[in-house]
């Protein structure tokens, strides 16, 4: 039961800490006036983005291997 409600916390305050970032970042990208920059941010939304699925699917597989 412990070990839930760690897991449990856990992703809670990974989600704020997600939550937190993408309000940042929105508000970046609405508060930026030159084009450039707001292509910049979004680029490195999506490098962002890429580089968690690829962390996320590495947690995977040493799981099931494991």
């Amino acid at each position: 039961m412990k070990n839930e409600n760690y897991k449990l916390d856990k992703l809670k305050a990974e989600q704020k800490a997600k939550s937190k970032k993408n309000d940042l970042f929105d508000s970046y990208v609405k508060n930026s006036r030159n084009i450039e920059d707001k292509i910049a941010l979004i680029k490195l939304r999506r490098t962002d983005n890429s580089l968690l699925f690829v962390e996320s699917l590495k947690t995977l597989m040493k799981d099931k291997i494991k």
